[in-house]
């Protein structure tokens, strides 16, 4: 097995980088060389400088006889790309999101939901979702999708109370500033480690059989409201977190502009998934509980923001 990881360097990718390397895979990272944060915990992998949209190094990259492709940013045109030139491939696996499925038909929703996409960037991750499983129906090509919710873990800030992950979330929250927080905070919140949705891309890897052709919602076990959210993070510091609900439309007004509207919207929904099928068919088990996420990621962003508590 010959495995092509395009996005190593980045956040997501560089913890698949680490969990396949720490298996002995014969593993190549690609990368353009822009994102410079994880480069030093990749430093001793093999590392390729290349564009994956590039048609000319793509054909020369592919010479090499990849046999599985790992992709945590995927477009159209690298998709098509790899269909043309990647002639020894057996498994193709990319990043999605779960934020398509918004607003939610059911609770717990699964991956038998209809994938309408919320608004551009998922409407980016529908269209190169609905290629690969086209590609997959009409052409054989050996796809895999996995659709993480929420993405938590060392090296990212955490979701604030408007939806976006601004550094100084925690330090509000440590000087009990108070937070407008979209409706009754009652809109459910899923969290996946970054270290476990690593994994989940190895596990794919090893049960062609079952992923193959196959979506995959994966996330920690349970989901809990902004309320408990914020209180949860607020106990890591002893505080309690002081709340002021509004209406998003209020909320949008407040801040004139500087709130983005589509991550505040998409903050006020349900975001709550049942993982059953990767359990049954991936033997996804999650090494992290939402709370320990949170925790740790809420102690990360303090430490790196300079707070003290």
């Amino acid at each position: 097995m010959k495995v092509l990881l395009f996005g190593g360097s980045g956040w997501l990718g560089h913890h698949i980088a680490l969990n396949l390397a720490a298996k002995n895979y014969d593993l190549t990272i690609v990368t353009r060389g822009q994102k410079k944060t994880f480069m030093q915990e990749i430093a001793n992998l093999h590392l390729i400088t290349a564009d994956k949209t590039d048609e000319a190094a793509m054909k020369d990259l592919f010479e090499t006889s990849y046999t599985h492709v790992i992709d945590t940013v995927p477009s159209e045109k690298s998709i098509r790309l790899i269909h043309q030139y990647a002639t020894h491939l057996q498994h193709y696996i990319h990043c999605s999101s779960t934020g398509g499925y918004a607003p939610l038909p059911f609770i717990p929703c699964n991956e038998t939901a209809l994938y309408n996409g919320y608004a551009a960037d998922w409407n980016v991750k529908r269209d190169v979702d609905n290629l690969v499983m086209k590609l997959f129906h009409e052409k054989g090509f050996p796809a895999t999708v996995i659709r993480p919710c929420y993405i938590t873990g060392i090296g990212k800030f955490p979701i604030d109370n408007l939806g976006d992950r601004r550094p100084e979330f925690i330090a509000d929250i440590i000087a009990e500033k108070p937070l407008d927080l979209p409706n009754d905070g009652k809109a459910l919140l899923q969290p996946i480690h970054a270290v476990d949705l690593a994994n989940s891309f190895y596990l794919s890897l090893v049960h062609p059989d079952t992923s193959i052709g196959q979506i995959y919602n994966i996330c920690l076990s349970h989901a809990f409201t902004l309320n408990d959210y914020l209180a949860l993070t607020a106990s890591v510091f002893n505080k309690k977190p002081v709340i002021n609900y509004m209406n998003v439309d209020d909320i949008l007004k407040k801040y004139g502009g500087s709130v983005g509207e589509v991550d505040l919207r998409f903050l006020a929904e349900h975001m709550c998934f049942s993982i059953d099928k990767a359990i049954r068919e991936l033997e996804y088990n999650p090494s992290h509980t939402p709370e320990d996420a949170v925790i740790e990621t809420a102690l990360w962003a303090a430490e790196n923001t300079g707070c003290k508590y």
